[in-house]
């Protein structure tokens, strides 16, 4: 079990940033790390009475683009033509690839509330102007097994023998861990050589050693090897997303939306988004 985080990089907390017309707790990045594994972006939004106003029209490039929705229904539609409903404990995934504009509605007929992330993972640099794909991922497409109280929900990547949903280009790891009162969940950082790892807080408090990892508080595990053990010392259930992956290779070059390896790719990508050739949405780009 591992109690001493002095070699690690130090734990912090989720920045409030505004997003349209609401605001969320963003984890990733920060000025002192940029990328856990392939993940270089975190949000975390509500929950908060969900609204139909639409998150406008936007493009991406040089990365995959996931909601997570913990409560709620959203719909989802790109200058593709693809569009996906999904509900609470599924997912939208897309492959921006060399660039797509892409909007997400909340749907409050279908539910209230809405909570959730938004995750961006860094496509290897090979990849970073593939093809776009997209996938609209139900609650029940979703692998999920108990632990002891643990319930697990595999997002991505492969845990003991089971492969999630989300087809990640990069080596990768989403696991939603939620911890039923007293409950405690542990694994093998040995048995994901290589991987980056982080803990992120989504609701109540949970407990790795003596840290407290309360909502919007984020964990970097880094490289760490040995057993590691999560647990719930509360009265309440408490869901935390244990994310990592193969570190990112190559620079990180961030332009707003778009995500890529040289300041030439991202004038590449703007270019492109600006002549029309990610296609249109909603009147964006003209």
């Amino acid at each position: 079990m591992h109690n001493d985080l002095s070699t690690q990089p130090s734990l912090w907390q989720a920045v409030e940033a505004p997003v349209g017309h609401f605001s969320v707790l963003r984890a990733l990045p920060t000025a002192a790390v940029q990328s856990v594994g392939p993940f270089v972006f975190l949000d975390h939004f509500g929950p908060f009475p969900a609204t139909p106003e639409t998150l406008p029209a936007h493009p991406h490039a040089g990365i995959e683009v996931m909601t997570y929705l913990l409560e709620g229904a959203n719909e989802h539609r790109d200058s593709l033509g693809h569009q996906g409903v999904i509900r609470a404990g599924g997912a939208q995934w897309m492959r921006a690839g060399r660039g797509i504009l892409h909007a997400e509605t909340n749907l409050p007929a279908l539910a209230p509330t809405i909570h959730g992330l938004q995750i961006w993972a860094r496509l290897p640099p090979e990849h970073q102007f593939d093809e776009h794909a997209y996938r609209a991922i139900a609650a029940t497409d979703v692998v999920q097994w108990q632990e002891g109280g643990a319930g697990l929900r595999l997002l991505a990547g492969n845990w003991s023998g089971r492969q999630g949903p989300i087809p990640l280009t990069a080596e990768s790891l989403l696991l939603h861990v939620q911890l039923a009162p007293g409950a405690t969940f542990e694994w093998d950082a040995d048995a994901l050589a290589g991987f980056e790892l982080g803990l992120y807080g989504v609701t109540a408090r949970a407990q790795v050693g003596e840290t407290a990892l309360a909502r919007g508080l984020f964990l970097h595990l880094g490289k760490a090897a040995g057993r590691w053990v999560l647990n719930n010392p509360g009265t309440v259930v408490a869901d935390v997303l244990l994310l990592g992956g193969a570190p990112v290779r190559g620079p990180l070059v961030f332009g707003g939306p778009f995500v890529v390896d040289s300041r030439a790719a991202l004038q590449q990508v703007q270019k492109r988004y600006f002549a029309g050739e990610m296609g249109t949405l909603d009147g964006v780009p003209f």
